[in-house]
């Protein structure tokens, strides 16, 4: 009983300091400068029961004795009334209260009981934003006066480094604010760590567990002191002082600048014996653990630190990961603290000392049967190691090692020896095509394995290979490797490896000569379409895969046999159950499309369009990747099948031209962007080829391009302005005549948008396809065009020139070939113009031709001169009545 009334109290504080707190690891608020008024409700007016409590906390925190608090929170526990009034102090007199706490516990050196009830009552109301926004200078002060001389004193230790934590957090946050009233805490920090009891030394330590990130100058000045303690504190006995010690270094090294790594360098190994110390004696592998985790955290921010003893680091940590006694997570963290080093490092070790690591990288390789990602980081490893070594690995032993465990009676070793071939082979192709007779060995035993796993693990090996290897060093072994991998399709309750099998064949085929591959075409694909029939998505999905690659490399095969594929293809179209595989289903159908031409798809174009058609009734507003592919879709049947697509215009354009109008304003949506401009690039392919048949859409069309010709992506304003011209002529075709008010309109409208979008271009290449539009819209309509109209043309054009001749395009001296273009495009729009417009144009040329004259003064640039002249030669060329008048 005397048990549990004795923790009820406690329960209770905590539970009463903690209210309406963040938790303990809650980061600090920065100090602000505020008085400390009562915090009333504005909503009414006080009440009798509020003015109780106020006069009442108003009492205890003023009187200039401690007895009114201590009397509080001794009966906090016992007292409804008690609690209200600590409640309310709390609430509205926090800082008061703090400062009061403080003082009492200052002031209770015979009284642990009280000492410890407030240390945390007031850990708790220091830990709080609320205090902190409501604390004045003169608080702080007062606070920092008190909490010095708190931790000074020779306190227990079961309430000490609560208070040194506390205090550590407040100088944690008030550093990080760059507030500066507490600097001189960091000297007492780091002078404790060698004065005063082992508790309060420990506590002192724990600071530097979480340095604040901007310290760095300030602890400049006690680095040597620093290195001397921390050197005391690895020779300590006591491990977890150790862990602390190597914890705390380590982010000393992270804050400090790489100018101090040489007064800290010789800590490097001691810090890293103190680890094998923890495995050599009875301390628990829990401190090994924590400090290899801090190690690899360091090693992956700071490499460099690390040079002058690499190797003896790496030989450490090899060491542990091949000690079996030790438990895999302690001995695995080892191999993640140097995965974490930089390729620059991986390349300066020993080349002796990776030996020894590809050792324990195959054990971990073989626990694939565990319950873990060890196997995983094991590959990796190997992986990312013959990467950065390359041939310069001692192969000779590797590829000893790999026939002794395709020997093993223990699948997993068998399973590791084919993954090592496939791991190592981008690093090392040029090894394993000088060893392929035995590399091909372990491949054909794997792949007829009696284990599934092995059979996986070789062929995953065959698809990494089939890539880094020469086409005429896989020729060799291809037709061995592809009748295995064939039967591996087989693997009916195997799907995972049925479709790395897909994988595999698709990967093996596209890196081998056509000679190999033809022969054995017409069974690959015939399984491939029997796996179509498959109840397993991914299965279904390689096979599509797979199909697509083949279908464009192999075209002349796909010509043979498109009657059995497109009929199964129609049928998986029609069939598919997720968005993957109708995604899929869509490109493969279009790729055999275009592999077999107009001559044979047009006879199954009807039944392929509608299905395509049907794909939008299961889409989404939000499923723009299969839209993308859609309409990837129709525009290459557009191209296969030319003016034969005009019957499926009527069905398409509704969702073409909503894409075209799609919004977007994130470069975190890619693929909206990519959407919209298919359906624009698609709505210039559809003018091309229709020119006229057209006519029906324009006006829709227009209003999409006129809001696209200042839109931020260049490829789609130069879609926008290269459409323009062709909607003219396809209003032109449509009604012809003087009477053509609709081509009269729409002239005005492009002329005006393609004037106000060339005054703002600032990409030469778009603005030269502007100027291009322009002139091909005119051309095409004919004399529409005011004086005034042409008046405002001939402003822009002058611009376009200066522009040309002040860098605007181009910061090179001379002129560019774009600049040329330009200049081009401008007086070839002059010339049409004269010739339209005759007399009106006269001021348009007369306005270019002050232009010119401007830029050959004597104080023109090399480049303006230039361009002037090469702009009159081309005005000579092309418009000779103009240049006379120069």
């Amino acid at each position: 009983m005397a048990s549990s009334s004795s923790s009820e109290p406690k329960n209770e504080i905590l539970r009463l300091a903690g209210a309406d707190f963040l938790p303990l690891n809650q980061k600090l608020r920065p100090l602000i400068m505020k008085d400390d008024p009562p915090k009333k409700k504005e909503t009414a007016p006080p009440s009798k029961s509020y003015e109780l409590q106020r006069l009442r906390a108003i009492q205890i925190l003023n009187t200039p004795d401690h007895a009114a608090l201590q009397e509080l929170i001794t009966n906090l526990e016992t007292s409804r009334v008690n609690k209200r009034i600590y409640m309310f102090c709390k609430s509205n007199y926090p800082n008061s209260l703090s400062l009061k706490l403080s003082h009492l516990f200052l002031n209770s050196s015979n009284n642990p009981a009280i000492k410890s009830t407030c240390a945390q009552l007031l850990h708790f109301l220091l830990d709080s934003p609320d205090f902190w926004d409501s604390t004045s200078h003169v608080i702080r002060t007062e606070l920092k006066i008190a909490i010095l001389e708190i931790l000074k004193q020779d306190n227990p230790k079961m309430f000490c480094m609560k208070m040194w934590k506390m205090a550590s957090q407040i100088f944690t946050c008030i550093i990080d604010e760059e507030q500066g009233e507490w600097h001189d805490m960091l000297s007492f920090f780091c002078e404790s760590l060698n004065s005063g009891t082992i508790y309060i030394q420990d506590s002192a330590l724990m600071f530097f567990l979480e340095l604040p990130t901007c310290l760095h100058e300030e602890l400049s000045q006690y680095v040597q002191h620093l290195r001397l303690n921390f050197w005391d504190k690895f020779n300590s006995s006591k491990g977890e002082r150790k862990v602390h010690a190597l914890a705390a270094l380590v982010n000393l090294v992270l804050h400090m600048s790489s100018d101090y790594y040489s007064q800290f360098r010789d800590l490097l190994m001691p810090m890293v014996k103190a680890v094998s110390g923890f495995l050599d004696s009875d301390v628990t592998e829990d401190n090994a653990r924590t400090s290899l985790m801090k190690l690899a955290e360091l090693s992956g921010a700071e490499p460099r630190f690390f040079d002058s003893h690499l190797n003896e680091v790496f030989d450490e940590m090899v060491k542990i990961g091949f000690n079996d006694e030790l438990e895999e997570q302690t001995r695995y963290l080892s191999v993640e603290m140097m995965y974490a080093f930089d390729d620059i490092a991986i390349k300066r070790v020993k080349r002796s000392i990776l030996g020894r690591l590809f050792h324990v990288l195959m054990q971990m390789i073989s626990l694939v049967s565990d319950k873990t990602c060890y196997y995983l980081l094991g590959e990796t490893f190997m992986q990312r190691i013959s990467l950065v070594r390359g041939e310069k690995l001692h192969m000779p032993i590797i590829l000893k090692i790999i026939p002794e465990d395709m020997a093993s009676s223990d699948w997993r070793k068998r399973y590791t020896a084919v993954t090592i071939i496939g791991a190592i082979s981008k690093g090392c192709a040029k090894a394993l095509s000088d060893n392929l007779a035995e590399v091909m060995k372990v491949l054909t035993k794997s792949l007829n394995d009696s284990s599934p796993d092995v059979i996986f693990a070789a062929i995953k090996t065959v698809k990494a290979m089939s890539v880094e290897l020469p086409p005429h060093t896989l020729d060799q072994q291809a037709n061995l490797l592809i009748t295995w991998l064939l039967l591996a399709l087989s693997y009916g309750n195997k799907p995972v490896k049925q479709a790395a099998a897909a994988s595999a064949i698709r990967s093996l085929c596209e890196n081998c000569s056509s000679s190999i591959v033809e022969p054995r075409l017409e069974s690959i694909v015939s399984r491939l379409l029997e796996l179509l029939q498959s109840e397993h998505d991914e299965v279904q999905a390689e096979s599509l895969n797979t199909l697509t690659s083949f279908a464009i490399s192999s075209k002349d095969f796909f010509r043979n046999c498109y009657d059995l594929i497109i009929t199964s293809l129609k049928k998986h179209l029609a069939g598919a159950t997720s968005k993957s595989l109708r995604d899929k289903s869509v490109e493969c159908i279009w790729t055999v499309g275009m592999a077999v031409a107009k001559d044979i798809f047009t006879k199954d174009a009807t039944e392929v369009v509608a299905l395509l058609l049907s794909v939008r009734w299961y889409l989404g507003e939000d499923d723009h990747s299969l839209k993308v592919n859609l309409l990837r879709a129709w525009e290459q049947l557009l191209i296969c099948l030319g003016s034969h697509f005009h019957p499926y215009v009527k069905d398409l354009m509704p969702d073409l031209l909503h894409s075209a109008r799609l919004r977007w304003n994130s470069t975190r949506d890619r693929v909206i962007l990519t959407e919209k401009l298919k359906a624009c690039k698609l709505l210039l392919c559809l003018t091309k080829q229709f020119k006229g048949e057209l006519f029906p859409w324009i006006n829709q069309v227009s209003e999409i391009l006129l809001s696209l010709v200042k839109f931020h992506d260049g490829d789609i304003r130069k879609i926008a302005f290269s459409v323009m011209p062709k909607l003219l002529l396809s209003a032109k075709l449509s009604i012809d005549g003087p009477s053509n008010s609709h081509l009269h309109k729409l002239v005005l409208r492009f002329v005006k948008s393609l004037l106000e979008a060339l005054d703002e271009e600032i990409d030469g290449k778009v603005c030269a396809k502007i100027v291009k539009s322009l002139t091909k819209c005119i051309e095409i309509a004919g004399g529409f065009l005011s004086k005034k109209k042409i008046q405002q043309t001939a402003n822009v054009i002058e611009r376009v020139l200066k522009a040309t001749s002040r860098k605007h395009f181009s910061q090179e001296e001379d002129v560019t070939d774009l600049e040329k273009k330009i200049i081009e495009k401008v007086v070839y729009y002059i010339h049409i113009l004269t010739e339209i417009y005759e007399e009106s144009s006269k001021t348009l040329v007369d306005k270019i031709l002050e232009c010119i004259r401007a830029m050959m003064r004597n104080d023109a640039t090399a480049k303006e001169k230039e361009i002037a002249l090469l702009t009159f030669n081309e005005i000579s060329l092309k418009c000779k009545e103009a240049a006379n008048r120069f």
